[in-house]
């Protein structure tokens, strides 16, 4: 009896798991299909940075030329040597005073002969005056008739002047005198101005620096520029290849080290050229020179000449929604992944992605950070309904499943070998 009792289990048993796995496998059936899910993992969020890498050297990121004025005078001396650094205000050189020193003495010589002509001009005026004086006395003496002013010898047919003709004449004078007394006096002004404007000149004799760097080049042939002054604020050169070109522009974000440090210098492309360093050849490949300028440097550890690598950014986003590309499903052009809802059931849901990097994408909408995902749905059976996942034993607790009763237990354990 206890054997076809045991044989009657047995075969009941058979016929549950054969009609769970016909239901399970079936391709229209409407039962309820539980997933077993090995991977999976939650949405999570990070920055997601396109770049490309290439090679450089420091340099200086200006460089400024001095140049000598001829109009201001000859040079006297330079001041600084190739090499020397410089701070803003340093001297730099200094033009001589020559040119300017007889400039003032002729403008000297040329102001004192005017003032020599305004004492004549008075020694005039006081004749002048003597002589004004002496005929308004003779004038006042006469008893001759006021309206009688010259009588005329007719044997000589001369006219003779009265003393009332002598005095009209010689106040004209006094007054042309007197106007070009004046006119001298602006002469005067005009000279002090021009010698105090040469005056000022020789304070700008020596010429100084107004930028921070060393001096790169002094011309010993005096010719311009004199000198060339190198910005101590350092920057990199370097060349694109065909590639990279296509992807880089200007402002974009670029991260520099040398091996001398481990420091990491920030900066943006400031200048890519779209025309190769070189005559463009078939023979060749083509290389497009840029330069990056650097941004809030103090490090003295970028000296020109140092090896540079350089990480150009070209799109990145910043605290992006992420997953990893193993869990997007493709499907007629639209991209999906499989969701692990709070309701315990899988759910194919559509999502829209931006920038990839390294296997990782940014989601710009469908699924929240946190949310937990699939990681390899291609391998499901179905992409909907129920999951399961694997037991994690440091969460099972002996103690609990002992306080389960017998039906419980005998319960679960069939759900989990049906299942």
């Amino acid at each position: 009896m206890k054997k076809i009792r045991k044989q009657v289990w047995l075969a009941a048993s058979a016929v549950v798991i054969a009609g769970n796995l016909y239901l399970t496998f079936k391709e229209d059936s409407k039962a309820d299909r539980t997933e077993w899910l090995h991977e999976w993992d939650r949405v999570s969020t990070g920055d997601v940075v396109q770049s490309f890498s290439t090679e450089g050297v420091v340099v200086p990121s200006d460089e400024y030329p001095i140049y000598f004025d001829e109009s201001i005078g000859s040079l006297k001396q330079v001041l600084v040597k190739e090499g020397d650094a410089i701070q803003p205000g340093t001297s730099l050189f200094e033009y001589s005073s020559t040119d300017i020193d007889e400039e003032i003495d002729r403008l000297t010589v040329e102001k004192e002969q005017t003032q020599q002509q305004i004492s004549l001009i008075d020694n005039q005026l006081s004749q002048l005056r003597v002589l004004l004086s002496q005929a308004e006395r003779k004038e006042s003496n006469r008893q001759t008739s006021t309206n009688t002013n010259s009588t005329i010898d007719r044997d000589s047919n001369t006219t003779i002047i009265s003393s009332g003709d002598a005095s009209t004449t010689i106040e004209n004078e006094i007054l042309q005198q007197e106007t070009e007394k004046q006119k001298l006096r602006e002469e005067t002004k005009k000279y002090d101005k021009l010698i105090s404007s040469q005056e000022a000149k020789k304070s700008n004799l020596i010429v100084k620096s107004t930028n921070e760097g060393y001096v790169k080049k002094v011309d010993s042939s005096l010719n311009n520029p004199l000198l060339i002054i190198n910005s101590s604020v350092p920057a990199v050169e370097g060349v694109f290849d065909e590639k990279q070109v296509q992807k880089a522009a200007t402002s974009q974000r670029v991260e520099v080290t040398v091996d001398t440090t481990a420091e990491q210098f920030d900066g943006s492309l400031a200048i890519v050229s779209q025309y190769p360093e070189e005559e463009p050849s078939v023979k060749r490949q083509s290389l497009y020179p840029f330069s990056a300028q650097l941004s809030g440097i103090e490090s003295s550890d970028l000296y020109p000449g140092l090896k540079a690598n350089v990480n150009v950014v070209t799109a990145e986003a910043l605290e992006a929604v992420t997953i990893p590309g193993t869990s997007i499903l493709k499907s007629n052009q639209k991209t999906y992944a499989v969701i692990m809802n709070t309701q315990g059931k899988l759910e194919r849901r559509l999502i829209e992605t931006d920038l990839t990097v390294d296997g990782v994408f940014q989601v710009t909408d469908g699924v929240e950070s946190g949310e937990a995902i699939v990681i390899n749905p291609h391998e499901l059976v179905m992409k909907r309904g129920p999951f399961i996942t694997p037991i994690n034993a440091d969460h099972v607790k002996k103690k609990t499943f002992n306080d389960l009763s017998r039906t419980d237990k005998m319960k679960y354990i069939l759900i989990g070998v049906l299942s």
